[in-house]
């Protein structure tokens, strides 16, 4: 049985949560990843508590791979650290002090104590590879780094092209994460132009999506604009044929909404057709676009490995002989009990014996001599 860790560097013995975390984590994350995040931070106060990713799932209402997903989510934006053991099995979760994560990241990370062991059950389905996606951390330059850096035309550019797209001067921070991008993420300038352009009209302005997405990118092995553009229309028409089979019309999809498809696509790796079937039949069930409904639908057809529309055609098939057989059998049940009904057994011991059928009025001229 493996155990799980799950630690902080700022033990206060009551629940805080930081305003750096609400002013710049929150507001760009699924409103599920916030909720285990917070739980999370309780969970660090509970003396005697066993932690397991089975009991957190219980009580948020989630299943396993939500709570992962949203493990996975934090690990990316930088506020915790998954640690693994030699096996590869998750050991280990250090919460990093939001306060201090525009400074230097991985500080924290580094000190961190281990006031708190936790137990996680055998059957619990943790990952058995160790994800990658933060094996490039964002450096914490140095003022002469910073100073070598700005020499350079590219960069210099790049610093007043961002600073016209925000209309506001860049923070430290800022600076540091574009620094990131170009030198550690090798991203080019137009491409790193073109993923502010686009987050920008998206609505979102908050760098910490910015370098979500630069590293989703980095991790897709997108290097060049038109890589990027390709990506943004593929996602672009996964969008609009999912909002045509919902029905959608007139407005964006939500935050919600959109989380959703990222789940059905990515996650599930279920095909546009796959979705849109699914989409129909909520409609169908509903008379109205339910993400959570199609869901319910996705889910099972992901679990059932449901690749192509036969697959789903042979589960049809599958839960309507299902539902025939069953249906056979309750006629024949309703069926019986009713013939036993209509002829109740009168057999007792003051009537135990087959009665005589007689013709009484044969008897009766017999008797009589006719």
């Amino acid at each position: 049985m493996a155990d799980i860790m799950l630690h902080t560097s700022n033990n206060s013995g009551f629940t805080c949560v930081s305003n750096t975390f609400i002013d710049d984590f929150m507001k760009d994350a699924n409103g599920e990843y916030v909720k285990t995040y917070l739980y999370l931070l309780r969970c660090l106060n509970k003396d005697g508590y066993e932690f397991s990713i089975e009991q957190l799932a219980d009580c948020l209402d989630h299943t396993e791979k939500d709570v992962m997903r949203a493990f996975t989510y934090w690990e990316k934006v930088g506020l915790l650290h998954l640690e693994y053991s030699s096996d590869n099995e998750l050991s280990g979760i250090c919460l990093v002090d939001a306060n201090t994560f525009d400074s230097n990241p991985q500080a924290d990370y580094a000190g961190c104590a281990s006031p708190f062991v936790a137990s996680a059950p055998e059957h619990n389905p943790l990952p058995t590879k160790k994800s990658n996606k933060l094996e490039i951390v964002r450096p914490n330059y140095s003022p002469d780094d910073l100073k070598a850096f700005k020499e350079e035309a590219d960069v210099r550019d790049l610093f007043l092209v961002t600073q016209t797209y925000l209309g506001r001067p860049l923070s430290t921070s800022d600076t540091t994460t574009l620094l990131f991008w170009y030198d550690s993420l090798h991203m080019t300038p137009d491409l790193i132009q073109y993923l502010i352009e686009t987050c920008i009209d998206g609505g979102h302005t908050s760098f910490h999506y910015m370098d979500t997405v630069a590293r989703n990118w980095a991790e897709d092995g997108i290097t060049t604009v038109e890589a990027a553009r390709k990506t943004s229309a593929d996602r672009n028409n996964i969008v609009y044929g999912i909002k045509k089979a919902m029905g959608i019309s007139g407005r964006d999809l939500v935050e919600l909404e959109l989380n959703y498809i990222d789940k059905w696509t990515n996650t599930y790796s279920l095909s546009l057709d796959i979705i849109c079937e699914a989409c129909t039949r909520t409609i169908s069930q509903t008379n109205k676009p339910s993400f959570k409904y199609a869901d319910s639908i996705l889910t099972k057809w992901y679990k059932a490995s449901v690749k192509t529309l036969d697959d789903i055609a042979k589960l049809d098939e599958d839960f309507q002989a299902k539902n025939s057989a069953k249906d056979s059998f309750a006629k024949t049940r309703q069926a019986s009990a009713t013939t036993a009904k209509a002829k109740p057994t009168t057999n007792n011991k003051f009537k135990n014996f087959t009665e005589r059928d007689y013709n009484y009025e044969a008897l009766e001229k017999k008797l009589l001599g006719y």
